[in-house]
């Protein structure tokens, strides 16, 4: 529990101001930003809402310098000799994940921290922007900070528990974000009534306002953010610490932190079951953001409801939300399952979404909406939670983790241009998009966990090692 206490609070406010700070852009469209920026015309909406999610994936696969050099023993782990010592700090350029690989050696506190003042410091300038264009940039780097933080805290957190205890961990880590998001959404009202104050409009006040929040949540949490359980001495007593490495270690024998080298991270990437459940996050993250971005123009357009009841019927689905993924949480640890709730969460999302779009009555289009953001709400952790009881060490967690989010961010890229203007508000493209998209990870669900099965049988019959180790089963 104080694990828990330390580390879920601190680390779900954080989350759950990057999701507003990401995600606030359609309130601000309909709180007078669309008018003085011009965003109607033509896909410049889209566009804006595009460009956040190139800089998300272009600083998760580019090259980046890394952290760590080449291997001082005189053979590295794969045989080869090291480099000379004159030519290791021309060679340390590599492909690889950055962020994932930077939080280990920067430190959670130091690295979670930066990202976090840094997305504040660009959210609270884009309440001062006369232009779309200058907008577009901003988005462009909130991006480029954002992009490692979500990575970095599933990481952080799944290296901290069992494989049966992450799942209720990360979703409550999640709902964190969506109790303090519902009250963000009526609090954003609450900002947009301040037009006129200053000579801004409500727009500028939802900017600037949570931006300072932003950057002071972020510099709370280099106070509380603890760090790996093999270095949380100052956290832990020895005796303590002793006891988390070694529950850890028995349930997946990576308690202690493996250095990251480049072939390591070639082995790990050839992994084929990495990129599926990028797919799987993909497919969740489009019905995910598509609501968060489009949602408000739909209730104002579509249903004909005010710019103030647009926004603040954008609060109520999180209780069911919360409810439902709590339900889910309990559900996958307690009888040690994980892809067949994912894939029963996906099919009502999709139920839920064709509800929203052909519905006649008002009602039912609510009904639809908040079904499927009930629903699609839990798909995030409980995709991460799969992929998290399915890997082992360090390394292969910390290039997992970011493979699984880069699905995430081409999720995000599908919204952002299947949902165009010229179809508002009913969006029939990035529906049909979203639902078949949905419809295959169901069905690569299914797929893998019968390969899942069956590797088990196998590894119990002695015929197979599951990841190289004895008697390690998959979870399903």
């Amino acid at each position: 529990r104080r694990i828990d206490l330390r580390l879920l609070p601190i680390l779900g406010l954080m989350y759950c101001i990057s999701l507003i700070d990401r995600s606030n852009l359609g309130l601000a469209m309909i709180a007078g930003m669309s008018k003085d920026l011009g965003l109607a015309k033509g896909n410049r909406y889209s566009i804006v809402v595009l460009l956040f999610f190139v800089s998300y994936m272009c600083v998760i696969v580019v090259p980046q310098p890394s952290l760590y050099l080449v291997h001082p023993n005189p053979e590295n782990e794969t045989g080869h000799p090291s480099l000379p010592k004159s030519n290791r700090q021309s060679k340390k350029s590599i492909f690889e994940i950055p962020s994932n690989l930077i939080l280990p050696r920067a430190g959670p506190a130091n690295w979670l921290t930066f990202l976090g003042v840094g997305f504040g410091v660009v959210m609270l300038g884009m309440g001062f922007v006369k232009s779309w264009g200058v907008l577009a940039l901003c988005r462009f780097l909130l991006g480029t900070l954002e992009a490692g933080f979500l990575p970095g805290c599933a990481y952080l957190i799944s290296c901290w528990y069992t494989r049966y205890e992450v799942g209720k961990r990360l979703a409550a880590f999640a709902m964190i974000s969506i109790v303090v998001g519902a009250f963000a959404n009526v609090f954003s009202y609450a900002l947009s009534r301040l037009a006129g104050k200053g000579g801004l409009n409500g727009w500028n006040w939802i900017f600037i306002v949570q931006g300072a929040v932003t950057i002071v949540v972020a510099l709370l949490g280099w106070f509380v953010i603890i760090d790996f359980p093999s270095r949380a001495n100052k956290f832990l007593t020895p005796r303590e610490q002793a006891y988390v490495l070694a529950r850890i270690n028995q349930d997946r024998g990576d308690a202690e932190e493996d250095a990251v080298t480049r072939a390591k991270i070639l082995h790990h990437l050839g992994d084929w079951k990495l990129y599926f459940w990028a797919f799987n996050l993909l497919a969740s993250a489009v019905p995910g953001y598509a609501l968060v971005f489009f949602m408000p123009i739909i209730l104002r357009d579509g249903m004909g409801f005010s710019t103030a009841d647009s926004m603040l019927l954008m609060a109520p689905p999180s209780g069911s939300a919360l409810i439902l993924a709590l339900a889910a949480a309990w559900a996958g640890d307690r009888y040690k399952i994980r892809g067949p709730i994912v894939a029963f969460c996906q099919l009502m999302s999709a139920v839920g979404l064709l509800v929203l779009v052909y519905s006649t009555s008002n009602g039912a289009k609510l009904f639809g909406g908040f079904w499927c953001f009930s629903f699609i709400t839990y798909t995030p952790p409980g995709i991460l939670t799969f992929q998290a009881n399915n890997i082992t060490s360090h390394s292969k967690r910390a290039v997992s983790s970011a493979t699984c989010l880069i699905g995430g961010g081409i999720g995000g890229i599908i919204a952002s241009v299947a949902f165009v203007s010229r179809e508002s508000p009913r969006y029939l493209s990035g529906v049909w998009t979203t639902v078949a998209l949905l419809l295959v990870s169901i069905v690569l669900i299914i797929i893998m966990d019968v390969y899942f099965w069956h590797r088990n049988k196998a590894a119990r019959e002695g015929r197979v090692l599951n990841e190289g180790i004895n008697g390690w089963m998959y979870t399903l």
